[in-house]
């Protein structure tokens, strides 16, 4: 009789250990073929000065991590495009493309997918992005950042919600006075530019540098001071400011702030990115409503941004003042360094 039993008891076993490890594998296919949210690739460098390398890179990353991606390569889509194909009109085609694929998924599923950008662009097609996808205030998104100081992988970058909002609390603050020099005593002081002919006074110029860059706050307090993006016919600042008056020229700002990184870089960590993206839109905000109060509360206050740091805080920033009257200027380094000037968008 005991041998029966143990018979019993083995087969027993035996079954119950090829059924956990079948139910193991259930469970395991399920969590691979479950709905991993949308990820979006997208190239905004026009033909020439795209890298395919890191296009297939940021592709082969979003396959692996999702079970639908989208590819959107300007080069690819306009190889040949030229002064009449303006960046805003592509970041709109795009955020389209976006919408679609969202909407597609939401009435197949019945869920709220989660989307996951890869980004390649100028900065300032990367802050006129998040500007676009802010019309979506359901939408769940996360910017995924190609990290320079780790041999160029993917780390996650910002999430765009409700929660960069938020004022920041004491860790926050406490964490962002560590790399930001303003952040320390509260925030950065709006300087007012002398009076002067042509001068745009219901302008302010926000300055950030969050990555090292020599004379970059020179340059751009001398755009933001005269109006001029070049220092003579021998040094221009490579900045591009596409938005001249009547005469067709670009007059000073009538005030500006600084925001200025301590250290040569701030590190890859998403939530010192949301922080920081945090802080310098509560500096935009203070400052807005300071020069606005001293031009008597009656002028609308419009901001230009010079910004030279990660494409994650900068698209952050594109989302978060999207219904704000600033515009990031763009800059370029061909420019700066001697070559000939691209066409300005829209023109002929």
């Amino acid at each position: 009789m005991p041998s029966i039993l143990e018979q019993w008891t083995t087969r027993l076993w035996v079954f119950g250990v090829v059924f956990a490890g079948a139910l193991a594998l259930v469970l395991v296919g399920w969590v691979l073929q479950r709905p991993r949210g949308l990820g979006v690739v997208v190239s905004l460098y026009p033909a020439g000065r795209t890298q395919g390398s890191r296009v297939v890179a940021l592709k082969n990353a979003s396959r692996g991590a999702h079970n639908v991606t989208l590819v959107v390569d300007r080069a690819a889509l306009w190889p040949g495009e030229g002064s009449s194909q303006g960046g805003s009109d592509v970041v709109d085609f795009v955020a389209r493309l976006i919408d679609a694929q969202v909407e597609e998924l939401r009435s197949g599923n019945g869920t709220e997918p989660e989307v996951v950008l890869y980004v390649l662009a100028h900065l300032r097609d990367g802050f006129r992005l998040g500007r676009r996808l802010a019309d979506d205030p359901q939408l769940s998104l996360n910017v995924m950042h190609l990290s320079q100081q780790a041999g160029r992988s993917l780390i996650p970058g910002v999430g765009l919600s409700s929660a960069l909002r938020s004022p920041l609390d004491a860790h926050q603050r406490n964490q962002v006075s560590r790399y930001l020099d303003a952040a320390g005593t509260g925030r950065p002081r709006l300087v007012e530019l002398p009076a002067e002919a042509g001068q745009r006074r219901h302008q302010i110029a926000v300055i950030v540098r969050l990555a090292s860059a020599g004379s970059m706050v020179d340059d751009a307090l001398h755009v933001a001071a005269t109006g001029q993006t070049a220092y003579g016919s021998g040094h221009h600042t490579g900045y591009q400011l596409s938005d001249p008056d009547a005469s067709g020229v670009n007059g000073p700002c009538g005030a500006y702030v600084v925001i200025d990184i301590g250290t040569p870089y701030l590190p890859d960590d998403s939530a010192l990115y949301a922080a920081v993206t945090t802080y310098i839109w509560e500096c935009w905000l203070a400052a807005r409503q300071e020069w606005a109060q001293r031009l008597g509360g009656t002028t609308a206050v419009e901001g230009l941004l010079f910004f030279h740091g990660p494409l994650p805080i900068a698209v952050a920033l594109g989302w978060l003042t999207a219904r704000d009257r600033i515009t990031l200027v763009h800059h370029d380094l061909q420019l700066a360094q001697g070559a000939a000037p691209p066409p300005v968008e829209g023109s002929p």
